[in-house]
Protein backbone atom coordinates (compact mmCIF):
# COMPACT_ATOMS: atom_id res chain seq x y z
CA UNK A 1 0.00 0.00 0.00
CA UNK A 2 2.78 2.25 1.10
CA UNK A 3 4.66 2.42 -2.64
CA UNK A 4 0.84 2.87 -4.58
CA UNK A 5 0.02 5.86 -2.38
CA UNK A 6 3.50 7.50 -2.58
CA UNK A 7 3.92 6.91 -6.30
CA UNK A 8 0.26 8.37 -6.53
CA UNK A 9 0.81 11.56 -4.01
CA UNK A 10 4.23 12.02 -5.66
CA UNK A 11 4.32 10.95 -9.04
CA UNK A 12 7.53 8.63 -8.25
CA UNK A 13 8.10 5.68 -8.57
CA UNK A 14 9.86 3.68 -5.35
CA UNK A 15 10.26 0.46 -4.40
CA UNK A 16 8.37 -1.28 -1.65
CA UNK A 17 9.17 -4.63 0.36
CA UNK A 18 8.19 -6.60 3.46
CA UNK A 19 10.28 -8.43 6.14
CA UNK A 20 7.31 -11.02 6.25
CA UNK A 21 5.22 -10.13 3.41
CA UNK A 22 1.62 -11.08 2.89
CA UNK A 23 2.31 -13.77 5.60
CA UNK A 24 4.91 -15.28 3.47
CA UNK A 25 2.23 -16.43 0.30
CA UNK A 26 3.90 -13.16 -1.61
CA UNK A 27 -0.10 -12.65 -3.06
CA UNK A 28 -1.55 -9.15 -1.86
CA UNK A 29 -5.00 -9.40 -0.18
CA UNK A 30 -8.11 -8.43 -2.16
CA UNK A 31 -8.68 -6.64 0.41
CA UNK A 32 -5.64 -4.26 0.24
CA UNK A 33 -6.64 -3.70 -3.82
CA UNK A 34 -10.08 -2.73 -2.56
CA UNK A 35 -8.84 -0.89 -0.27
CA UNK A 36 -6.49 1.50 -2.41
CA UNK A 37 -9.03 1.85 -5.16
CA UNK A 38 -11.55 3.16 -3.12
CA UNK A 39 -9.06 6.07 -2.99
CA UNK A 40 -8.87 6.20 -6.86
CA UNK A 41 -5.32 3.98 -6.72
CA UNK A 42 -5.57 0.87 -9.28
CA UNK A 43 -2.65 -1.64 -9.04
CA UNK A 44 -2.46 -4.31 -11.13
CA UNK A 45 -0.65 -7.69 -11.15
CA UNK A 46 0.41 -6.45 -7.83
CA UNK A 47 2.64 -8.88 -5.69
CA UNK A 48 4.36 -8.68 -2.52
CA UNK A 49 8.28 -8.71 -2.41
CA UNK A 50 10.61 -9.35 0.45
CA UNK A 51 12.98 -7.11 1.09
CA UNK A 52 16.77 -8.04 0.28
CA UNK A 53 19.97 -7.09 1.18
CA UNK A 54 20.34 -5.24 -1.58
CA UNK A 55 17.20 -3.32 -1.67
CA UNK A 56 19.01 -2.19 1.66
CA UNK A 57 21.86 -1.11 0.31
CA UNK A 58 20.68 1.12 -2.36
CA UNK A 59 17.81 2.75 -0.13
CA UNK A 60 18.37 6.63 0.43
CA UNK A 61 15.26 6.16 3.48
CA UNK A 62 14.34 2.80 4.81
CA UNK A 63 10.34 3.45 6.20
CA UNK A 64 9.67 0.24 8.71
CA UNK A 65 6.07 -0.15 10.43
CA UNK A 66 7.12 -1.46 13.75
CA UNK A 67 9.87 -3.60 12.71
CA UNK A 68 12.99 -1.49 12.24
CA UNK A 69 14.57 -4.61 14.94
CA UNK A 70 13.95 -6.89 12.05
CA UNK A 71 16.60 -4.59 10.06
CA UNK A 72 20.23 -5.19 9.82
CA UNK A 73 22.02 -2.65 12.30
CA UNK A 74 24.50 -0.89 9.54
CA UNK A 75 21.09 0.57 7.90
CA UNK A 76 19.82 1.80 10.71
CA UNK A 77 20.96 5.71 9.85
CA UNK A 78 18.54 5.12 6.91
CA UNK A 79 15.60 3.82 9.61
CA UNK A 80 12.35 5.96 9.48
CA UNK A 81 10.01 3.88 11.89
CA UNK A 82 6.19 4.60 11.29
CA UNK A 83 3.83 3.73 14.33
CA UNK A 84 1.23 2.19 13.00
CA UNK A 85 -0.61 0.75 15.58
CA UNK A 86 -1.49 -2.00 13.45
CA UNK A 87 0.85 -4.72 13.61
CA UNK A 88 0.75 -7.92 11.82
CA UNK A 89 2.68 -10.39 13.51
CA UNK A 90 6.03 -12.35 11.30
CA UNK A 91 3.87 -15.24 9.75
CA UNK A 92 0.62 -13.67 10.39
CA UNK A 93 -1.35 -13.86 6.94
CA UNK A 94 -2.87 -10.11 5.60
CA UNK A 95 -6.32 -12.46 4.58
CA UNK A 96 -6.84 -12.63 8.21
CA UNK A 97 -7.41 -9.07 8.45
CA UNK A 98 -10.88 -7.79 7.71
CA UNK A 99 -11.57 -4.75 5.06
CA UNK A 100 -12.65 -2.47 7.83
CA UNK A 101 -9.18 -2.76 9.86
CA UNK A 102 -6.83 -2.79 5.92
CA UNK A 103 -8.70 0.56 5.45
CA UNK A 104 -7.83 1.58 9.08
CA UNK A 105 -4.08 0.61 8.02
CA UNK A 106 -4.43 2.19 4.52
CA UNK A 107 -5.96 5.74 6.13
CA UNK A 108 -2.63 5.29 8.58
CA UNK A 109 -0.09 4.84 5.75
CA UNK A 110 -1.76 7.04 3.67
CA UNK A 111 -1.29 10.09 6.61
CA UNK A 112 2.51 8.95 6.84
CA UNK A 113 2.82 8.90 3.20
CA UNK A 114 1.60 12.56 2.63
CA UNK A 115 3.65 13.61 5.73
CA UNK A 116 6.50 12.61 3.76
CA UNK A 117 5.77 13.28 0.13
CA UNK A 118 5.15 16.65 1.76
CA UNK A 119 8.46 16.61 3.50
CA UNK A 120 10.51 15.58 0.92
CA UNK A 121 8.74 18.97 -1.73
CA UNK A 122 9.55 21.38 1.39
CA UNK A 123 13.27 20.26 1.29
CA UNK A 124 13.26 20.43 -2.55
CA UNK A 125 14.10 16.67 -2.71
CA UNK A 126 11.03 16.11 -5.23
CA UNK A 127 9.05 18.60 -7.14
Amino acid sequence: MAEAIFEKLSGIKVKSAGIDPAGGDYKVDDNVIVALKEIGIEIHNPKAKKVTEAMLEEADKIITFMCNDKIPEKYKSKIEDWELGVKREIGQRQSERTLAEIRKMRDLIYEEVKKLVDSLRKDEQIR
